[in-house]
């Protein structure tokens, strides 16, 4: 588990690292929230695939497991959102001050 931890983390940061690269080569200096929100959107996806895993996968039937399903779903893709947002918006954070400190300003 750790692995995929850490690998999970690694993808994370860089591919919010490309993603605030392009927000700033376009000259947009508001990459705070888009780190966060390009790191975090792992969550989604695996939500839509827990979606997709109760309809075509189980046989669960009954609204009690429908809500604890998907309420255990929704509290770990929320956690998940938090998790992979505060690692991306680190990265980029580092990112970020690595390529405006070696700027000269004449």
């Amino acid at each position: 588990m750790l692995v995929v931890y850490l690998i999970l983390t690694v993808v994370t940061v860089c591919t919010t690292v490309v993603a605030v690269y392009f927000v700033l080569n376009a000259e947009n200096h508001k990459w705070q929230w888009l780190s966060f929100n390009a790191a975090g959107s792992t969550a989604f996806y695996v939500f839509c695939y827990a979606v997709y895993y109760y309809y075509f996968k189980t046989n669960m039937q009954g609204f009690l497991q429908w809500a604890f399903y998907f309420g255990y779903t929704t509290v770990f893709c929320v956690g998940l959102f938090i998790l992979c947002g505060t690692v991306g918006s680190a990265g980029a954070m580092t990112f970020v001050k690595t390529i405006f400190r070696n700027i000269k300003v004449d």
